[in-house]
């Protein structure tokens, strides 16, 4: 960060990816979520890393990243799924890089913005300039994701996530949902279990996680396919 002739000037970076499974994560393009934030948390909010489940903070705006997939009978065969996702409650920078690293991606597109005075799209990369306190940024792409490893058993792993500024990691709100079809999928597992902090829900169209967190967080599906 500089400061120059009274104006902040500020470089931030959001890199975001779905983790293939039987990958380690030092083996893949790493998540990066470094949002500037140097007005209301205090020492006590900030972590070094490990993951921390907290309450929901509702007093105060919290970066929530809200992510849909759908999976569909076509996924099955290519892996690839379709992707829309929401960044809301952006920090008031002058610039910010939404960087996605999934291996093989198409067709990103902004679908939604607010307090964003320019926006910058590139084949995996969003270019943000003049960012207002509490922008949204919404976006649409395709993403192969879903990687079979037996007959039966998809996975995909999701992360990590976190929220980077200087040394520290700042709280999180992340929302996921996985679209699929229960006459073709059952859910077997999901790493971390549900708890507090992390909340599981299942339903006729999928699941949603919604989690509050410090640290780093990363989310591993296993679905199966229902076979006759």
């Amino acid at each position: 960060m500089k400061f120059i002739a009274g104006k902040r000037i500020s470089l931030i970076a959001i890199w975001v990816t779905l983790f293939p499974v039987m990958l380690s994560a030092a083996a893949t393009p790493v998540d990066e979520g470094w949002l500037d934030d140097d007005t209301e948390w205090g020492s006590s909010q900030v972590n070094e890393g490990q993951l921390e489940f907290i309450a929901p903070i509702r007093d105060q705006s919290v970066l929530h990243s809200d992510t849909h997939l759908w999976i569909t009978s076509d996924s099955k065969q290519t892996g690839w799924v379709k992707m829309q996702q929401c960044y809301r409650h952006l920090d008031a920078v002058s610039r910010t890089d939404v960087v996605y690293a999934y291996r093989k991606m198409k067709n990103l597109q902004v679908t939604r913005e607010e307090k964003i005075a320019h926006i910058r799209v590139g084949q995996h990369r969003v270019e943000l300039e003049d960012v207002g306190k509490g922008a949204v940024l919404c976006v649409r792409a395709e993403v192969k994701v879903l990687q079979r490893i037996s007959d039966k058993t998809y996975v995909i792993q999701n992360g990590p996530y976190h929220r980077k500024f200087l040394d520290g990691y700042y709280p999180y709100h992340v929302s996921l949902t996985v679209h699929y079809s229960k006459n073709e999928f059952q859910l077997r597992r999901v790493v971390p279990e549900e708890q507090d902090g992390f909340g599981v829900k299942q339903n006729q169209d999928g699941l949603s996680i919604d989690s509050w967190f410090k640290g780093n967080l990363r989310i591993s599906l296993e679905l199966v396919e229902n076979k006759s």
